[in-house]
C-alpha cells in the first residue's frame, strides 16, 4: 500500500497548514491516510487546504483539532503563518487549548 504524502508549496499560507504539516512530520507513516479517512477528505482537497486555497469548515476543523490532539485549532487556519514549513512549532504554542 502506498502512503500518502503532502505536497507543500513554497509559501506557508497560514498557521493551521504549518501546524498540521509539523504534526504530520512527527507522527508515524500512514497518519495522513488515517486523518483523511477520519475526516472524509481526499488528498486533492487536503492539498488545496494546505496551499491556502480553502479553509476547513467548522466540522472538518473540529475533527482535525480532535485528531491532532489539540495541536491544530480551527482559528489557526485564519492566522498568518508564524514561520516556515520546517521552523519547529514551539512546545508552548502546541499546548492544549484551555
Amino acid at each position: 500500500m502506498k502512503t500518502l504524502r503532502l505536497r507543500l508549496g513554497v509559501r506557508v499560507p497560514n498557521e493551521g497548514a504549518r501546524r498540521l504539516a509539523q504534526w504530520i512530520m512527527r507522527e508515524p507513516a500512514g497518519t495522513l491516510d488515517k486523518l483523511l479517512r477520519k475526516i472524509g477528505m481526499g488528498q486533492i482537497a487536503m492539498e488545496r487546504m494546505m496551499a491556502g486555497e480553502l479553509a476547513p469548515d467548522a466540522d472538518i476543523g473540529h475533527q482535525i483539532f480532535a485528531f491532532t490532539r489539540c495541536a491544530v485549532t480551527i482559528n489557526d487556519w485564519y492566522r498568518p503563518a508564524a514561520g516556515g514549513w520546517f521552523d519547529v512549532v514551539g512546545a508552548e504554542s502546541l499546548r492544549r487549548a484551555a
